[in-house]
C-alpha cells in the first residue's frame, strides 16, 4: 500500500536540526518517496509554490521563527499540499494552531518514525485538511505535556477545533478537563462568551442557562452527579442548541451514571485526560510552567526535588499541582527549591475532605524515598506499613497481644517475631 502511495510523490522536508532532517529524509526515501530538504521556511513556501513537492514536512521552531505564523501564506500559494507539522513544544495551543492553520497532520516530538510515513500516506492517499483559518497567538498555555496520553489529547483537540459537535471531557477530578474544554472553545469560537454551569445552578436555572448561552459556548461540568431530572432537561434541549457548542466534564465512569441515550448524544467528540501519576516527567513539566504562571522564573528546583514531583502520585491531580507550585512561587525563598521546602509545602492545610487513600500515602513514601537514591524500598515501605498497622491494632486492643493477633489474623508467636523483627517488642501484656 504504501509502494502505491510513494510512487513517484515528492516530499519536501522543513527541518533546520542537520541530523533530524537527515534521519526523516532516509526514513521517506526507504518509503519509496522522492524526497527534498530544506532548513529556510522561505525556500521551503517558494519550492512548494513552484510544485516542486507534494506533500510539507515541516518543524515548528526553526531559528528565531515559528512556522505557525507562515501557514496561511503557504496555504494561498499551495492550497492543496497537505502540511504535516512536527514540533517538540509541549503545549495544546501548537497542535490546535497547526490544525486550524491548515495542517493535515500534528506529530509532537520524538515520534516513532513509522508513524510519520503512515501520516504522510494518509495525507496523499486521502488529500484531507482541516483548511480553517488559523488561530492567533496561543491564548491557553495551561495544557502542557509530552507524555503520549496528552500528545493524543492534544490531538483529539486540534481535530475537534474544526468541528462544531458536543465534546465529552473525562479524567479524574483535578486533571484539567474544564481547562481543556475552555482551550477548545477559544479555539472553535473566538472572542465568544463561555457559559458554565454545576449541577446545583443546572437545577436551580433550568433551561434559562441554555438561553444564556445561544451563539457561544456552554460548559456543563460534574455529569456523573445529574440526577434524573438534569439529564431529561439537558436530552431535551441538545435538539435547541443551534449554533452553540456544547462542552461536558465528567469522571471516566459517568456512562454508568447517564441515560444511555443522553450519553451517545454528548460523546459524538470524548477527550480523556489521564491521572497526573500516569503523565511521567510531564509532572515536572507542569510545576515549572506554574511557577512561572504565578510569578517566579528565579526559582531553579533541585535534583531531589525534581525527583519527587516526578514521582509523587498527586492524589489532587493538577490542582493540587498547581497549588502546590503557586504556595511556594508567593512564600518560598529565592534561589533553589530543594525537598524539605516542597516536602513542606506538600503539608500546608488541605479542605476536608481532601485525605489521601493509602494507595496515595504509599506512593508519597515512595517518591520521597526515591528522590533519596534509597536501596531498599520494598523492605523500607512494608517495614513502615506494618508498624503503622501493628501500633493501631495493639492501640485498639489495650495492648493486648492475644486480641490485637486475632484481629491481624496471625498466631501470637508470629506477631512477637514481627514486633521484635520491628523493634517493637517492649512489653505488654500477652
Amino acid at each position: 500500500m504504501t509502494q502505491d502511495i510513494s510512487a513517484g510523490r515528492r516530499i519536501l522536508v522543513l527541518e533546520d536540526d542537520e541530523t533530524l532532517r537527515l534521519v526523516i529524509s532516509r526514513a521517506l526515501t526507504r518509503a519509496g518517496f522522492d524526497v527534498r530538504a530544506t532548513a529556510s521556511p522561505s525556500s521551503a513556501i517558494e519550492r512548494m509554490a513552484r510544485r516542486d513537492a507534494d506533500l510539507l514536512v515541516a518543524d515548528v521552531l526553526l531559528g528565531d521563527e515559528n512556522f505557525l505564523d507562515r501557514l496561511e501564506e503557504l496555504q494561498h500559494v499551495r492550497p492543496d499540499a497537505p502540511v504535516l507539522v512536527i514540533s517538540a513544544q509541549t503545549t495544546a495551543a501548537t497542535a490546535i494552531q497547526a490544525v486550524r492553520g491548515g495542517a493535515y497532520e500534528y506529530l509532537p516530538k520524538p515520534f516513532d518514525l513509522d508513524d510519520l510515513v503512515d501520516a504522510v500516506c494518509r495525507a496523499l492517499d486521502t488529500g484531507e485538511r482541516a483548511g480553517q483559518q488559523r488561530s492567533g497567538a496561543n491564548p491557553f498555555p495551561d495544557l502542557v505535556g509530552r507524555s503520549p496520553a496528552m500528545q493524543t489529547a492534544f490531538r483529539l483537540l486540534a481535530r475537534l477545533s474544526t468541528a462544531s459537535a458536543p465534546v465529552l471531557f473525562t479524567g479524574p477530578d483535578g486533571s484539567g478537563r474544564a481547562s481543556a474544554a475552555r482551550t477548545l472553545h477559544r479555539a472553535c469560537k473566538p472572542g465568544k462568551a463561555l457559559v458554565e454551569a454545576g449541577p446545583d445552578r443546572l437545577r436551580r436555572e433550568g433551561v434559562q442557562i441554555f438561553r444564556e448561552a445561544t451563539g457561544a459556548g456552554l460548559l456543563l461540568r460534574r455529569a456523573e452527579r445529574w440526577d434524573d431530572a438534569i439529564q431529561d432537561m439537558v436530552l431535551e434541549q441538545l435538539d435547541q442548541l443551534a449554533d452553540t457548542r456544547l462542552y461536558v466534564t465528567a469522571l471516566a465512569d459517568v456512562r454508568t451514571a447517564m441515560a444511555p441515550a443522553l450519553f451517545e448524544r454528548l460523546a459524538v467528540g470524548h477527550v480523556d485526560l489521564p491521572p497526573l501519576r500516569a503523565r511521567g516527567d510531564d509532572r515536572l513539566r507542569l510545576f515549572e510552567h506554574f511557577l512561572k504562571k504565578h510569578g517566579r522564573t528565579d526559582l531553579a528546583i533541585a535534583r531531589d526535588a525534581a525527583e519527587f514531583i516526578n514521582a509523587y502520585p498527586w492524589p489532587g491531580e493538577v490542582a493540587e499541582l498547581e497549588r502546590t507550585a503557586a504556595r511556594l512561587a508567593v512564600q518560598g525563598d529565592r534561589g533553589t527549591l530543594g525537598l524539605p521546602a516542597l516536602q513542606e509545602a506538600l503539608t500546608a492545610p488541605t479542605a476536608p475532605g481532601t485525605g489521601s487513600t493509602l494507595e496515595d500515602a504509599v506512593r508519597a513514601f515512595v517518591a520521597a524515598r526515591l528522590s533519596e537514591h534509597s536501596q531498599d524500598i520494598a523492605g523500607d515501605t512494608a517495614a513502615i506499613v506494618d508498624r503503622a498497622m501493628i501500633e493501631t491494632v495493639l492501640a485498639h486492643c489495650g495492648g493486648v497481644r492475644r486480641d490485637a493477633a486475632r484481629y491481624l489474623g496471625l498466631n501470637r508467636n508470629t506477631l512477637a517475631r514481627r514486633l521484635t523483627a520491628l523493634g517493637m517488642d517492649s512489653g505488654g501484656e500477652e
